[in-house]
């Protein structure tokens, strides 16, 4: 159930180190779409009773990451192409809308904002290429930053939520957050914020949500000639 080289521990209560560990499982892709997680065998790996993990998976599947089905069991979130593309629709929007407020009000925060983004932006570069679910997270981080930014706090409790559903698709884009081009697009996102233009800001977050849906569309475009070509 672990993936290699991942130390379990225990920080907290045991339900809630089941679920960090679960959770940060799923976003790396360890448990892949449309498996099942049996509650057994996750207990007797993490060497913890049922209960703990039934809590665990309860609050997994209230962020959506695994679906609950009636007298079958729990089955890990597989999202599809349509779910991706609405998503990022809403994304799209909120998000090129806390750019450009983010950006408009720079001047106002001055060193803070400008501080508060390279930290950021810091942070991901520090996370290990294969940590895709650090590298996830961060990247929620960095997106919660610019919300921040807005001084909009409808717009930042929008944006949190919406990460929720946001992460179901991040799991299939997950290899290309570590990359130079990843890195570069948040880079200028940061950047025009910093330079107080909001019309840039804005079109650079709309580009960089438009570049990872585009990711997912290949990812399905892809499956889809596998399993015709299986099929042949």
């Amino acid at each position: 159930m672990a993936t290699p080289g991942h130390e379990f521990k225990r920080p907290a209560t045991v339900a809630q180190d089941v679920y960090r560990h679960l959770r940060s499982q799923l976003l790396s892709g360890a448990l892949r779409g449309g498996s099942w997680l049996r509650e057994q065998e996750v207990a007797a790996t993490l060497s913890v009773s049922r209960t703990p993990v039934r809590e665990a998976i309860r609050q997994l599947a209230q962020e959506g990451l695994v679906t609950l089905e009636a007298n079958r069991g729990v089955r890990v979130h597989e999202p599809t192409l349509a779910e991706a593309v609405a998503t990022y629709e809403v994304r799209e929007r909120l998000e090129g809308m806390a750019a450009r407020l983010a950006a408009t009000r720079s001047p106002e925060h001055g060193k803070t904002a400008r501080n508060s983004l390279r930290a950021k932006l810091k942070a991901m570069l520090a996370i290990p290429d294969h940590d895709y679910a650090g590298h996830i997270e961060a990247d929620n981080e960095f997106h919660l930053c610019v919300a921040g930014l807005s001084d909009n706090p409808i717009l930042l409790e929008l944006v949190d939520r919406l990460n929720t559903r946001v992460n179901r698709v991040k799991v299939l884009t997950r290899h290309v957050n570590s990359t130079p081009a990843a890195h570069q697009q948040h880079e200028d996102i940061a950047a025009a914020i910093i330079d107080g233009d909001p019309d840039l800001a804005e079109r650079r977050m709309a580009e960089h949500i438009r570049a990872n849906l585009e990711i997912v569309e290949e990812h399905f475009r892809s499956s889809a000639t596998a399993t015709r070509e299986g099929a042949a």
